[in-house]
């Protein structure tokens, strides 16, 4: 037997008797699963790259900070891009945040798979605090009042000009 534990990563102990596991996660990545904020995907933004127009890698993890694992009544995705190339897909995602000259483009309800839904866009010019303001509110809404489905589902059920009253648009 302790052949075969060795075999699967188990690590033996100075004492020669008992063994250590080491944690194997792939990709090195503990991702949220589930009903919950997933990891924010986010492309280089102005960190990394020269088409970049607004810093989408510092918003990004503010955001990931704040909301990866949290708790709501279906999967919701997050995508921050650092221009309208949009490397990080912010059209296809539950909040999507897309970089522009001026600030950043909010849209709202997208999605991909086997129902697509581009998201709708709810503001634009937006800058960093802004930005952040109008997440919270879109989650906020969305955990207090979603049945379990997609945030984009819920957007179609209750109309768009709706939606964006309720938080405050």
């Amino acid at each position: 037997m302790s052949k075969d534990i060795l075999e699967k990563g188990a690590i033996l102990q100075r004492d020669r008797e008992t063994f250590a596991i080491a944690p194997q996660t792939p990709g090195g990545i503990v991702s949220a699963i589930g009903p919950c904020v997933r990891s924010i995907k986010i492309c280089p933004g102005t960190t990394f790259c020269k088409r970049g127009q607004q810093d989408a890698v510092t918003l990004g993890l503010e955001l990931d900070e704040k909301y990866h694992g949290m708790q709501l009544p279906s999967k919701f995705k997050i995508a921050v891009s650092g221009c309208m190339n949009s490397c990080s897909e912010p059209a296809v995602r539950d909040i999507g945040i897309m970089g522009t000259p001026k600030g950043y483009t909010v849209m709202v309800g997208g999605n991909a798979g086997i129902r697509p839904r581009l998201g709708d866009v709810i503001a634009d010019e937006q800058n960093d605090d802004e930005v952040k303001e109008l997440v919270d509110k879109i989650v906020s809404f969305y955990k207090t009042h979603a049945k379990k489905h997609r945030i984009g589902r819920m957007i179609d059920d209750m109309g768009l000009e709706n939606f964006k009253r309720e938080i405050g648009l």
